[in-house]
């Protein structure tokens, strides 16, 4: 017997008649009986008498459906798990994303996500540029957010934001009485910014060499992040982007804006080959929605007119 057949004995012992099995399952009476007949001549014995205008199931027939539940069950669980996925109310995100964001954003946005989409399973994977961009290449993330990526043939790229460069300094620190810092005056402060052999360092040592004047970080990181976190410990001034400005701002700190023309475009990188799920785009247009909310603060912040 397969699904179908036991789907239809079982609505002729619901209803106790082929009329009514046949007006739930959508079918005509005639195939219903014909079905039961069918079924009665392969297993070899009834599964219905007649008693008053209606069908009484015998106990071979109960005994067959007792069997035959868990095969509804795991029927309407597939079903359900079919619908999930439908909905985009099951499945899973994995995120590739340099440190920056890491910090910066992403626990927030997968929080909310989780709260939201409590059957989502979210995994989330901190790690250089190249290694960041390879593990979409390689298919062990879905989805990477990173800034000022280089091309790579075999990925896709979504514009997310463009981050502005800032200065984060002390409210004691001379720079922070300015309405913009340029290049000439963090050449004398002490200063704490990503080393020069990583693509976002050659961007801030470009923007100073355009004035003339060489980038040397008294300390050097790795991400602008820690540059940041080094500021917030009390050393210091760091030239980053917004959003490693915001998750390092506390009480006594400030947001200054770079007077030079410089940015970085936050992307979130894709395979070209592989259609995003659906859980993918919600959590990129979630991402997005975060960012502009933090970069709407940190630059209302690094407007305020400077104490004198």
């Amino acid at each position: 017997m397969n699904l179908r057949q036991l789907e239809i004995l079982r609505a002729v012992v619901q209803y106790r008649t082929t009329v009514g099995a046949a007006e739930r399952l959508g079918m005509s009476q005639p195939s219903i009986s014909n079905t039961i007949r069918h079924i009665e001549t392969v297993l070899g014995f009834p599964l219905f008498e007649r008693v008053s205008n209606r069908l009484s199931p015998t106990e071979e027939a109960l005994i067959l459906l007792e069997e035959s539940e868990p095969l509804f069950l795991l029927r309407d669980a597939v079903n359900q798990r079919a619908a999930d996925l439908r909905m985009g109310r099951i499945g899973r995100i994995r995120i590739a994303s340099t440190a920056e964001l890491s910090e910066g954003v992403l626990p927030r946005v997968i929080a909310d996500y989780a709260r939201d989409y409590p059957r989502i399973q979210v995994s989330l994977e901190t790690r250089l540029l190249d290694s960041v961009l390879q593990v979409v290449e390689n298919g062990v993330a879905d989805v990477a957010f990173m800034l000022s990526p280089y091309e790579r043939q075999a990925l896709t790229y979504e514009k997310v934001d463009e981050l502005r460069a800032v200065v984060l300094c002390d409210e004691s620190d001379p720079l922070a009485k300015l309405d913009a810092v340029s290049p000439k005056d963090l050449a004398e402060r002490p200063m704490v910014g990503p080393q020069v052999a990583n693509r976002i360092g050659l961007m801030l040592a470009d923007s100073f060499r355009a004035q003339g004047l060489d980038y040397r970080p008294t300390i050097e990181t790795r991400f602008m992040n820690a540059a940041a976190r080094v500021v917030r410990e009390g050393w210091g001034v760091a030239l980053i982007d917004e959003l490693s400005a915001y998750s390092a701002m506390r009480p006594g700190l400030v947001v200054r804006p770079y007077a030079a023309e410089l940015s970085f475009g936050l992307s979130a990188a894709m395979l070209k080959t592989k259609t995003p799920s659906r859980q993918t785009q919600r959590f990129i247009k979630a991402f997005r929605e975060r960012v502009a909310l933090r970069l709407a603060e940190v630059r209302a912040e690094s407007q305020r007119p400077a104490q004198v």
